[in-house]
């Protein structure tokens, strides 16, 4: 989906409150770049900042003791991190790395709890967001568990395209098997085979998703679950 060319309404979150409530979160936050590697929240800190992008993505990702950490959500301009923030939750579980470079909204934290305390608005978004993010978990423990790395490459594949708005993806093989929770070889393997039937042209650090339908049809039924439960509970939210 094209971005707004309304900065206010570039992330969907904001784009969300009304007009005042907007201009008034909107005050109290600053205009930034996400670069590219940049460690935005660490695992186990106290975050300085709330962050609610307009373009690029963030990986957030699980430190696992003893075994590689996993990604275990992509956020965009459909979101905002860290949403546990609005729960009144302090220390962070999660480490939130920028993957794809872009804009955001940022707010210190201790404005973003003011606003949260006098905007009734601003809660009743969070706190949605903050239910589809734990839908969203719980079908990523689903997914790992249940389905081939084929099929969540594919779904991984599409959830970067829609947080970036590009079928040009800028994604290594240390990216991608973090996202899949699977060494590089299955990586390669996995993406190898998309490349000889079609679906993309792939070489280091660079996809280009050639046949979105087909990688529709591949991925397993998770990104359609995900994307049905952000419009049910917020994109519909009266």
């Amino acid at each position: 989906m094209p971005l707004s060319k309304n900065l206010s309404l570039a992330n969907r979150l904001i784009a969300q409150l009304p007009t005042q409530e907007r201009s008034i979160l909107l005050a109290y936050s600053e205009l930034v770049e996400l670069k590219l590697n940049t460690v935005l929240i660490a695992a186990g800190h106290e975050p300085e900042h709330a962050y609610f992008p307009m373009d690029g993505f963030v990986s957030v990702i699980l430190p696992v003791d003893g075994s590689p950490d996993l990604e275990i959500d992509l956020v965009g301009n459909e979101g905002m991190f860290n949403p546990s923030q609005a729960l009144g939750a302090t220390i962070s579980s999660f480490t939130c790395l920028v993957q794809g470079t872009g804009r955001a909204f940022r707010i210190q934290c201790s404005a973003f709890q003011q606003r949260l305390g006098q905007s009734p608005e601003l809660r009743n978004v969070l706190n949605r967001y903050a239910d589809v993010r734990a839908s969203h978990l719980a079908q990523q423990v689903a997914c790992i568990h249940y389905h081939s790395v084929e099929q969540r490459l594919a779904r991984w594949l599409l959830m970067t395209r829609d947080r970036t708005h590009s079928s040009e993806l800028f994604l290594t093989h240390e990216v991608l098997a973090l996202m899949l929770g699977v060494r590089r070889e299955s990586v390669t393997q996995a993406a190898s085979a998309f490349q000889k039937a079609g679906l993309i042209s792939y070489s280091r650090g660079y996809v280009m998703l050639l046949d979105e339908s087909a990688l529709l049809r591949t991925a397993c039924n998770c990104y359609r679950v995900d994307l049905r439960m952000y419009e049910r509970t917020l994109a519909h939210a009266s």
